[in-house]
């Protein structure tokens, strides 16, 4: 299925437009590839979030303090989300990709697909993303990671999408899914490890009411989910019926963390997140809690996320 990629500008910066009749997405390759824009064309529900401001888009660099960048839409975080030490290795908050600048390949453009490679900074790592609608409203994002270093690599690869939160929102979840282990939080009485039982029984968490467990304040929370059995997470309006699902293969990306913000920096949002490995800090996760996924060396490994917008 071919669909035309649409140049356009925002900001004074290059945006790569991929849409069918149904749905559209907006990337800024300079903003380290970032997602700014899903939206469902046919109800005008956009899902990502920015901030209120009309220069909510600006470059950053290494050593940049993840806090102080756009933080609008999508990211991907690898090898680490969490800044840590690691292998001797000093690796930035949020990973080493969200503040490089990337190249679209000319090829795969006039195919309809947006694939960009990069070889990280600091780790032996080359990162590979392509996006491409397989129907008129889903988007399947595919990853490649290769390990070009002289031994095996472990590493986390999150994607971290921040989205609206709308009155009505509901959080879907698998049914296995019955608590989450947190990775602390901000003016909770909360430590890693502890865990938040739903405070609403399954399908849902209603995201518009929900706060911060155990303190009725307007804060955030971060958790973690699985290993899980089945991949699959959504956000679904149960006023309007929009929906957005995130899908995957668990046996490849095995967790799903959760950040709910309600409040923090005067900001409202919350982000469903298929992870490799758990927590955000991959120093803990390869050394304490044994949860993440090594790469061979000189190998390859692939996993696939399919975004459906309905």
């Amino acid at each position: 299925m071919m669909h035309e990629i649409v140049h356009t500008n925002l900001q004074g910066f290059s945006v790569a437009k991929l849409r069918s009749s149904n749905v559209e997405l907006l990337m800024v390759p300079q903003l380290g590839g970032r997602i700014i824009s899903l939206k469902n064309i046919k109800t005008g529900r956009e899902w990502l979030w920015h901030q209120d401001r009309p220069d909510w888009l600006w470059t950053n660099r290494v050593g940049d303090n993840f806090g102080l960048s756009p933080q609008a839409g999508i990211d991907e975080c690898i090898p680490t989300v969490a800044a840590c030490t690691f292998k001797g290795r000093q690796l930035p908050d949020h990973g080493e990709v969200w503040y490089e600048a990337w190249d679209l390949d000319p090829v795969h453009l006039t195919e309809g697909v947006l694939t960009s490679k990069l070889h990280l900074s600091i780790s032996p790592l080359k990162f590979t993303r392509s996006i491409r609608l397989v129907d008129a409203q889903t988007f399947l994002f595919q990853y490649e990671i290769e390990n070009t270093g002289p031994e095996e690599e472990p590493f986390i690869w999150c994607i971290h999408p921040l989205k609206n939160i709308y009155e009505g929102d509901f959080l879907i979840l698998p049914e296995e899914v019955t608590s989450l282990r947190l990775d602390g939080g901000i003016g909770v009485p909360i430590t890693r490890g502890d865990v938040w039982a739903y405070p609403e029984p399954y399908p849902g968490i209603r995201l518009d009411l929900c706060q911060v467990p155990g303190t009725g304040t307007e804060l955030c929370v971060k958790g973690f989910a699985g290993p899980l059995q089945q991949g699959f997470a959504a956000i679904e309006n149960k006023h309007t019926g929009d929906r957005l699902e995130f899908s995957w293969d668990p046996t490849m990306v095995p967790y799903l963390g959760l950040w709910i913000n309600r409040g923090l920096g005067g900001f409202h949002h919350v982000a469903l997140e298929p992870c490799t490995g758990i927590p955000d800090s991959l120093a803990i996760a390869a050394q304490d809690w044994k949860t993440v996924k090594t790469i061979a060396v000189r190998s390859k490994m692939r996993w696939d996320l399919k975004v459906t917008i309905s």
